[in-house]
């Protein structure tokens, strides 16, 4: 296996515009470091010849956290086409077979509990604010958005600030 570190990404999604297009991917467990290691050489092989209509994207990519795939595109001025959001969702769901994770199930759902992200079930969501451990101000990850401003801004947000609180109506 390739050694790479963890955190060592170029980072050029940083200086893409507030309208790039985001998609995030959350496992199912944490990924431990030569899990990083084997998704950053794939995903870098694949975002290195990302297609749509026939020219490269301008394209990067991350793994943050241990848990979350996310994946940046500068579309400038021509959208990116169907097949080639379908050739990243086929990439995902070969490293769910290779990791045996859940990468694509939107069931999963993320927190940060000591400053460490921390996944859950959605089912389950309602049942850890019952006993406290989530709070209106638990920093929860909304894995919806699809913007880079919405990265920047929104990805990690207050729960009483976020989709989820739909998830405690009941509670």
């Amino acid at each position: 296996m390739l050694n790479i570190k963890p955190n060592t990404m170029n980072e050029a999604y940083k200086n893409f515009p507030d309208n790039s297009k985001v998609w995030i991917y959350q496992s199912s467990k944490p990924l431990d470091e030569d899990d990083v290691n084997f998704i950053k050489v794939r995903v870098d092989e694949f975002v290195s010849t990302w297609e749509s209509h026939g020219s490269l994207l301008k394209a990067d990519f991350d793994v943050l956290h241990n848990l979350f795939i996310v994946f940046f595109v500068d579309e400038q001025g021509d959208r990116m086409c169907g097949s080639a959001q379908d050739r990243a969702v086929r990439l995902m769901k070969d490293l769910e077979q290779e990791l045996e994770v859940e990468l694509v199930n939107r069931m999963n759902l993320a927190y940060l509990k000591n400053g460490k992200a921390t996944g859950v079930k959605m089912n389950d969501f309602a049942t850890l604010y019952e006993k406290g451990e989530l709070t209106d101000d638990t920093i929860v990850f909304n894995n919806t958005i699809t913007t880079k401003k919405e990265f920047d801004t929104i990805w990690k947000t207050p729960l009483k600030n976020s989709w989820h609180k739909q998830l405690l109506e009941k509670v």
